[in-house]
C-alpha cells in the first residue's frame, strides 16, 4: 500500500558504495511513524576498510562495527522491516546504489522496490530555497535535524520531508503525492546474486598512482531516471584538481546520478567545471580553458566545491 512506506539512509565506510557501515529505517503508515530500526554494520568484504574521509563525515570507525551484524543479516532485517512498501531517501540514487552493491559484494539477490527521492521532491515543492540539502529543507519545514550524517537521524528527516510535502499538496499517499508534485516513483528491479563488476578501490597510495587509476577509470553514464529539474541534469561536467569531500571517481558517480555527463576534459560541450584544489594554488589549465570558452560566448559555469555539493544536494563533510 502506498500509504505505508519506509524512509532509509545509509552511511558507508569508504568510497565504495557497497561498504555499508550503518543504516536507519523509519516506517510510516497513515501519516504516522509506526516503527524505527537502526544498526551499525560490518561492511562486506573486500570493502570492509574505513577511510579517514568517510569517518570524518559520520564518525564511525572499524572498532565501532567490530561486533555489529554483517550485511547478510542486516539485509534480511531491511527486507523484513520494509516488506514490499516503497522506500524514501534523500538523494535516493545513493542509497539504492548501496543496497545493490552491498548485495553484489556479498553474492546476494535483492528484491524489487519502488522508491522516492526527497531531494527531487523538495526541488519541486520548495523551489524558492537557495539549495535543497537536507539541513536546508529541514529548517524550512520546521524539523529539527539531530545528528546529521547519522543514519537514523537522516532517515527520520527524509520521512518528515515527505510528510511535509504531503501536507503542502493536501495528499495522503505516495501515489497521490506523485500525481500532485509530478514526481514519478522510481523503480529498483529485483537483482540476482552476481559478482561485483568492477575493481575494488584501493585506499591511500601515492598521488601519481591515484591519478593513473582515475585516468583509466571508465566514466559512468548519466542516469536516465534522474530528476530532470535537477541543476546538473543534461550538463557535461568536468572536475579539475582535488576535492576535499570525495575523489574524482565518486564525483563522477554523483554527477551521473544527477543526470549529468561526467567528463575528464574541458571541451566546447562542457557546461560546468568544478574547480578543486591544485598544488600551485592558481587556476588550473582546465579552468583557464573553460574561461577562454566562456569569453568566446560558451555557456559554461566554473563552480567551487561548496557550490558543486549544493548543486548535488549535499554538503561539505
Amino acid at each position: 500500500m502506498l500509504d505505508t512506506w519506509t524512509a532509509i539512509d545509509f552511511e558507508t565506510a569508504n568510497n565504495d558504495r557497497g561498504s555499508a557501515c550503518s543504516v536507519g529505517l523509519v516506517r510510516v503508515s497513515g501519516w504516522r511513524v509506526v516503527e524505527r530500526y537502526s544498526t551499525l554494520i560490518r561492511p562486506p568484504r573486500p570493502v570492509d576498510f574505513f577511510s579517514a574521509r568517510n569517518t570524518a563525515v559520520h564518525g564511525i570507525t572499524a572498532a565501532d562495527v567490530a561486533g555489529a551484524p554483517g550485511w547478510e543479516q542486516v539485509h534480511r532485517d531491511i527486507v523484513e522491516f520494509c516488506g514490499q512498501s516503497p522506500l524514501v531517501a534523500h538523494n535516493a540514487a545513493f542509497d539504492v546504489g548501496v543496497l545493490r552493491r552491498a548485495c553484489a559484494h556479498s553474492g546476494m539477490a535483492h528484491p524489487e522496490w519502488d522508491y522516492v527521492c526527497t531531494l527531487a521532491l523538495a526541488r519541486r515543492t520548495w523551489g524558492q530555497l537557495a539549495d535543497h540539502r537536507l539541513p536546508t529543507v529541514c529548517a524550512h519545514i520546521g524539523h529539527v535535524l539531530g545528528a546529521h550524517h547519522r543514519a537514523d537521524a537522516d532517515a527520520e528527516a527524509a520521512a518528515q520531508v515527505v510528510l511535509a510535502a504531503m501536507a503542502h499538496y493536501g495528499t495522503s499517499s505516495l501515489l497521490e503525492l506523485s500525481g500532485a508534485s509530478g514526481l514519478v516513483l522510481s523503480h529498483l528491479p529485483a537483482g540476482a546474486a552476481v559478482a561485483v563488476p568492477e575493481a575494488v578501490p584501493v585506499e591511500g597510495g601515492d598521488r601519481f598512482s591515484r591519478w593513473q587509476s582515475q585516468a583509466r577509470a571508465p566514466l559512468p553514464r548519466a542516469w536516465s531516471g534522474a530528476d530532470p529539474d535537477g541543476p546538473l541534469f543534461g550538463q557535461v561536467v568536468c572536475v579539475s584538481g582535488e576535492l576535499e569531500s570525495m575523489d574524482k571517481t565518486e564525483a563522477w558517480k554523483r554527477v551521473a546520478e544527477a543526470g549529468g555527463h561526467p567528463a575528464k576534459n574541458v571541451t566546447k560541450k562542457t557546461g560546468v567545471l568544478v574547480a578543486g584544489r591544485n598544488d600551485h594554488g592558481g587556476k588550473s589549465a582546465k579552468q583557464r580553458q573553460a574561461e577562454a570558452y566562456a569569453a568566446q560566448g560558451q555557456r559554461i559555469r566554473v563552480v567551487d566545491e561548496a557550490r558543486f555539493l549544493a548543486l548535488l544536494g549535499l554538503e561539505q563533510g
